[in-house]
């Protein structure tokens, strides 16, 4: 069998390249080693400004909800952060139905989508691309794409991941509620909850609400590049964060948690995501915020970007590394700045966040600038210095009103 395009994993960023190269007329194979329908582990929050270049997710009706604010607890939850806002600031999914949803409409544009099928093994030469199954069974192509997730084969098999890859660990569950009981813990609104450094955790447990569902979860913030192993007892921890919410009233006591889920988030990009006949995107390429851990928008991105970087190499007829390397210089210029700057920013989860909830509690405008930055709407690198500003006239301003 062979194709223009091969995609190894049909995620949002896999779907996102299918779609887009099949409504130009490329013959593309989508493939993935689960079943589809398939579950995902994730909060399932997209930031709002993933509709201005992907305004089909709305046209589809493919979200479940849309969240307004929320409120945010310092570790002590002495201090906490509300945020009302008039317009939404996260679209709500369940990625079981989401990502299924992404597939149909890259099948429906052409794409030809194979599921339950492991890829093992690639080679790439000066000819063409060729995948290798578990069952034995091979596919050629032009071009391949790796969108297999965090811990990518393609990228492992091409060379661009060598050795352990830095990861942060995230705990989820996600659980059905009735419409009528979401409302009144929720509001109509879908306000979210947050509580910062949870039980000492570097990092955070939130409370997602959607439209039926219910997502809780933990985040742990993993820098570490040697990949040493967390003390903590992340299962232990989203158990007493469980119970925590119970017995505060912010969740039903009565309400039945589903399975505790894991999953995975890098937290740097590849040095390299493109070679011969060959781009990374999505998690895969280590696309995700590492201070909050959202990837959705910049897997689709990503993908975005991926797609027209082949239709040119195409065009071009100039499959080379050389030429392809100017998707590499799309995505850095696109979000490459505000991935390192949260990054950066990654390490504060390190120190204590009480004097710092303090002063943003009291303020508005700087509680408001944070949100639209955390939910991922607005750039930080763009705002970095608005953003200091702010902090520090708050901190002077909450100083003298102390001393007077």
């Amino acid at each position: 069998m062979k194709y223009d395009v091969a995609i190894i994993g049909a995620g949002p960023a896999g779907s996102t390249v299918a779609k887009n190269l099949s409504e130009k007329g490329y013959n593309v194979i989508l493939t993935d080693k689960s079943k589809f329908p398939r579950d995902k582990p994730c909060g399932g929050g997209l930031p709002i400004k993933i509709f201005e270049k992907f305004q089909y997710l709305k046209d589809e009706d493919l979200i479940e909800s849309y969240t307004y604010g929320g409120v945010i607890y310092s570790s002590s939850l002495k201090y906490r952060v509300q945020i009302k806002k008039t317009k939404p600031i996260l679209g709500m999914v369940i990625r079981k139905k989401f990502d299924h949803d992404l597939v149909k409409l890259a099948v429906n544009n052409g794409t030809k989508f194979i599921d339950g099928k492991k890829t093992i093994d690639l080679k790439i030469s000066n000819k063409k691309g060729l995948i290798i199954f578990n069952d034995g069974t091979k596919i050629e192509s032009d071009i391949i794409v790796g969108a297999d997730g965090v811990f990518s084969t393609t990228a492992k098999k091409t060379g661009l991941i060598k050795g352990k890859r830095n990861v942060s660990i995230s705990l989820y569950s996600e659980s059905s509620m009735k419409y009528e009981k979401m409302n009144k813990y929720f509001s109509q609104k879908r306000n979210g909850i947050m509580h910062l450094k949870l039980f000492g955790i570097s990092g955070y447990g939130w409370v997602f609400p959607k439209k039926n569902h219910i997502n809780i979860g933990i985040g742990e913030i993993n820098l570490d590049k040697d990949n040493k192993k967390s003390k903590i007892n992340l299962k232990s921890i989203i158990e007493r964060y469980i119970k925590l919410l119970k017995e505060s009233e912010l969740i039903p006591k009565d309400l039945n948690i589903n399975k505790i889920k894991g999953a995975a988030i890098p937290n740097y990009p590849l040095e390299k995501t493109y070679s011969d006949r060959l781009l990374i995107v999505g998690d895969a390429a280590g696309f995700a915020n590492p201070f909050t851990g959202e990837g959705i928008f910049y897997a689709m991105d990503s993908a975005k970007m991926a797609a027209e970087t082949i239709n040119k190499a195409f065009e071009n007829n100039n499959l080379k590394s050389e030429f392809l390397s100017n998707y590499e210089r799309k995505w850095k210029k696109e979000f490459g700045k505000d991935l390192k700057l949260f990054l950066k920013s990654a390490r504060l989860w390190n120190s204590e966040n009480e004097d710092f909830i303090k002063h943003v509690c009291k303020d508005e405008k700087l509680s408001e600038l944070l949100m639209d930055i955390a939910s991922g709407n607005i750039s930080i690198y763009k705002t970095r210095w608005k953003l200091i500003r702010r902090y520090l006239y708050c901190v002077f301003r909450d100083k003298l009103k102390n001393r007077y």
